[in-house]
């Protein structure tokens, strides 16, 4: 089945179909959720929500095609709201030892970015993990340009900064 029927199906309220669309996309925009939170559950919790605003907003979707970044750009949208209404930007200092015995690079860099404060997370991961512009990131979180290549620009020099000593 096609993602223009697909989604054709779904605007007629086909369960299966809606399924169907959940499963195809479910793993991608957790693994999203997941580097901007930096929690399971609520990661978890946020892909719902995504959903269901998604299934919601459906019959706005005026081209079938751009689905999986309109979905994508509702949960980066959501995810920001979060993170702004929790004020959770955490200082380097409060930040204990790393949670768990990774030893590979991928799972350093996982933990260093998220050590870094939610409004640099989040640009660091829709600009160098998602593909975002800068311009696409300055409207979903109603920031500027300037701020958020600024953001991206402290993310990376901090990134290098808790990095520096496993990359040697």
């Amino acid at each position: 089945m096609t993602l223009s029927s697909l989604i054709e199906q779904c605007l007629k309220g086909d369960r299966v179909s809606q399924r169907q669309l959940y499963d195809n996309y479910k793993d991608n925009l957790y693994t999203t959720a997941y580097r901007l939170m930096s929690d399971f559950d609520q990661s978890s919790d946020l892909l719902q929500e995504t959903f269901i605003e998604a299934f919601k907003q459906l019959a706005n979707l005026r081209q079938p095609e751009y689905f999986h970044s309109w979905i994508k750009q509702i949960l980066v949208r959501k995810a920001y709201r979060l993170l702004k209404k929790q004020k959770e930007d955490i200082s380097l200092d409060s930040v204990g030892e790393l949670s768990y015995q990774d030893n590979s690079d991928i799972g350093y860099i996982e933990q260093a970015i998220q050590k870094l404060p939610a409004k640099s997370r989040t640009v660091f991961v829709m600009t160098e993990i998602e593909g975002f512009s800068h311009k696409e990131i300055a409207e979903v979180m109603n920031i500027s340009v300037g701020t958020s290549k600024s953001q991206l620009n402290y993310a990376k020099t901090k990134l290098r900064e808790l990095l520096k000593h496993h990359m040697i």
